[in-house]
């Protein structure tokens, strides 16, 4: 029984391995983001003393150091969690060791319980990342939602003669969380002796919108050619709305392909409970023979990749 559950569990590594190597991996940057890119390497300085004043402090345990990485901490910041780096990896790990467990103690170490096990433990690896996508998103939309109001706040309080700081700082009173948070955390950096630049360039790095980024790319350059700045974060305003109305529109064109490809993914389910009612000794054979229980796993793998790949189909960038 050890023996197959420690086989389950190597082989379980492998594929998770061999899983994140291959998702993880970046493409190109959209000719947009590339843009800005450029356009902030063109206006950045190399300033070790103001780079980065606030950072998360690490694990006491040398190995989780190893393991920890800054755009794992990126995007635990950009997801609104406390959570270390460290942390959240044994939370991974435990919730992967578990699942896989679980799987091969229920079917009894049996060929399918070992499947089944390397399934629930790449499952389990994978959930609180997806979960961490989730909320990514969702801090994501509600600070581009935020966005438009947060700089006519700072392009009025500008026009009344406040500092830049100042109507930043007034711009936050004014706000709520999640963008709130962020321009509290960018004073903060710069109380603490950043430059404007490097907590500007800070503020865009933990939001992770490319909105945030066209706004600060924006600020960075009329801080070195100069000009209006009031009227150019109103442009940079006006843009955004036009390109939120524009993913409105491509949202309202694909509804029906949105709702096709939400039905491909019911309809199978549905059907199945539906013979399984109607003709249940028949059914019976997914899950009570090791056959069966592979097929149905394979058949659950294949539906959700169906889904999650009419999902990004759908996705279009504007």
């Amino acid at each position: 029984m050890f023996v197959e559950t420690a086989a389950a569990i190597t082989a379980f590594i492998a594929v998770t391995a061999l899983a994140y190597a291959i998702f993880s991996s970046r493409t190109g940057l959209r000719a947009a983001e590339h843009r800005i890119a450029v356009l902030k390497k063109a206006q950045a300085e190399d300033n070790a003393l103001g780079d980065g004043v606030l950072k998360r402090g690490g694990s006491s345990l040398p190995l989780l150091r190893l393991i920890a990485s800054e755009e794992t901490a990126l995007n635990l910041q950009r997801a609104g969690s406390s959570l270390r780096v460290s942390e959240f990896f044994l939370i991974r790990l435990l919730v992967t060791v578990l699942s896989a467990l679980v799987m091969v103690l229920l079917f009894r170490g049996s060929a399918a319980g070992l499947v089944l096990g390397v399934i629930g433990g790449v499952a389990g690896f994978i959930a609180p990342a997806l979960w961490m996508t989730y909320r990514r998103s969702r801090r994501l939309g509600a600070i581009n939602k935020q966005l438009v109001e947060m700089m006519t706040l700072i392009s009025n309080a500008l026009r009344s003669g406040f500092a830049f700081t100042q109507a930043v700082e007034l711009a936050s009173k004014q706000l709520e969380a999640p963008i709130k948070d962020e321009l509290d955390q960018m004073l903060r950096d710069s109380s603490l002796g950043a430059r404007p630049e490097d907590a500007l360039k800070g503020f865009a790095d933990r939001t992770g919108s490319l909105d945030v980024e066209m706004m600060v790319t924006t600020i960075l350059v009329q801080r070195t050619t100069g000009g209006n700045l009031s009227e150019i974060l109103d442009n940079v305003a006006e843009t955004i709305r036009e390109r939120a109305r524009l993913l409105g529109e491509i949202r309202a064109l694909t509804a029906q392909q949105r709702l096709t490809g939400l039905v491909l993914g019911i309809y199978p389910v549905a059907l199945g409970a539906l013979f399984t009612l109607i003709a249940y000794d028949l059914m019976k054979v997914l899950w009570t023979t090791e056959a069966g229980i592979i097929l149905l796993s394979i058949a659950i793998f294949l539906q959700g990749l169906g889904m999650f790949t009419i999902n990004r189909i759908l996705q279009l960038d504007v």
